[in-house]
């Protein structure tokens, strides 16, 4: 059975997958999150991201998107555990 758990960036670990809840921030940033395919509802997957760069890598549907951790803070995401 799939159990849903409320975490924090700061938490999700490599690998993980997590779907969309909700996205903070002006139309014109929501535009361009819905052309990258990232709206409410849309799985996704948390992949390694160094510190240093201050970039959050993940991929939605078999491609791999970059976004600034600023940016990414305003995504309200639910991770996915399979347990």
């Amino acid at each position: 059975m799939r159990r849903v758990i409320d975490l924090s960036l700061h938490n999700i670990k490599e690998g993980q997958h997590a779907r969309v809840i909700k996205i903070k921030g002006s139309d014109n940033y929501q535009l361009f999150l819905l052309s990258l395919g990232l709206k409410t509802g849309t799985r996704f997957t948390y992949n390694y991201s160094p510190g240093f760069t201050k970039l959050v890598n993940i991929s939605i549907g078999g491609k791999m998107v970059a976004l600034r951790r600023s940016e990414f803070e305003l995504i309200e995401f639910k991770v996915e555990d399979n347990a």
